[in-house]
Parts: C-alpha cells; sequence; structure tokens
C-alpha cells in the first residue's frame, strides 16, 4: 500500500468515526414540563449509517431547556413553551448524569443523545414577531410587545393599549403623565376628572 492509499484509508476512518459525532441538530419540542424544565424532544432528520441505512433520530425525554438568565437563576427571562415549537438540540461532550442530578455514572461515551440540552426558538422560516422587531431589544407576546431602543421605551398590548417612555414623559394612549391638563376644576376637597 502507497502513502496516497494509507493517506485515503485514514480519511475514510476519520470521516466514518466523526460521522458518529453527535454535536447539534434542528428538533421540535414535543412536550414540556414547565415545574422541572424538562422537554421531550425530536430532532429533525435522520441518522446515517455506514452501510447507507437511515433511520429518524429517536425521541429524546428528559432534556432541560435553556433560557438566559444568571445570578443562580434568579434573573433571567422565561418563554412559554408549547408543542411544535422549533428549538436547537445541543449534545454535551460529557455524560450529564452528574450534572443533572442523577448521580456518577461510568458511562464515559460522549456526545450522546441523552445527553442533551435544548435552546427554543430555532424555526426553519421568519418569525412574524422577531422580523417586525428586529432593529431593537423587544418582548413581544402575540400583538403585544415592548421595545427598548435609543428612542426610548414603547410598546402595544393586545387590546390596543400603546405607551412611550422617553424625554422624561410617559404617554399612554395619546395622553402625557406630565403635560396633561384637566378642565372643570374649581378649588376646593374635590377630586379631578379623568386626564384628557
Amino acid at each position: 500500500m502507497n502513502n496516497n492509499q494509507k493517506i485515503e484509508v485514514l480519511k475514510r476512518i476519520i470521516s466514518e468515526e466523526s460521522g458518529k459525532i453527535n454535536t447539534a441538530v434542528a428538533g421540535n419540542i414535543i412536550s414540556y414540563d414547565s415545574a422541572n424544565n424538562r422537554a421531550v424532544v425530536k430532532p429533525v432528520g435522520s441518522v446515517r449509517f455506514a452501510d447507507n441505512r437511515t433511520l429518524p433520530y429517536p425521541t429524546i425525554y428528559n432534556v432541560p431547556l435553556v433560557f438566559p438568565s444568571s445570578m443562580g437563576g434568579s434573573c433571567g427571562v422565561s418563554l412559554p413553551i408549547r408543542s411544535g415549537d422549533g428549538c436547537l438540540i445541543v449534545f454535551s461532550q460529557d455524560n450529564m448524569s452528574e450534572f443533572m442530578g442523577n448521580g456518577k455514572s461510568d458511562d464515559t461515551q460522549k456526545f450522546q443523545l441523552n445527553d442533551a440540552i435544548a435552546i427554543p426558538g430555532l424555526y426553519s422560516a421568519s418569525v412574524a414577531g422577531e422580523s417586525k422587531h428586529s432593529n431593537s431589544l423587544t418582548l413581544f407576546y402575540g400583538d403585544s410587545f415592548i421595545t427598548l431602543d435609543s428612542g426610548g421605551f414603547i410598546g402595544k398590548l393586545a387590546d390596543g393599549t400603546n405607551f412611550n417612555f422617553s424625554g422624561g414623559d410617559l404617554v399612554v394612549n395619546g395622553i402625557s403623565l406630565t403635560k396633561h391638563v384637566h378642565g372643570g376644576i374649581m378649588s376646593g376637597g374635590s377630586n379631578t376628572a379623568k386626564p384628557k
């Protein structure tokens, strides 16, 4: 066997072995237990074997979801999760049993499907809320949103309420907190009418 043949054999072996390493795949959330922050997820696509057989990825159980948080989990953002939501499934390099509180494991295999975490929010097409608010820091839920950018803090609720906080003033549905006036005022102990 000459050097070129040896190199080709090594390339094939490396390719076959690296093809067995699970790194990350797109998937869908089948169900979610918010009390324990664990999901059942299903990777999209199929596993291809060395003999060219393919099988759909298996469903993966007891998968923790990752939400932005800090301070030991006392500060962060949570999202409502529903069946069918897209996610990125990431496979840990090492066994996660100890980290997950299941005790130490003698399993030394790496990048296993069971050692997965899921990051919600991965979709194959643009999500309406994300595309509408892509140039600002925005929290959105259905038709309600709150946006913070260099111009101030603005928002609109699904019931039609809108507000804008900038320049030292809060304006709700067109009524300024600092500049609104009341009509029909007489001195005395009476209360004013609603702002107009």
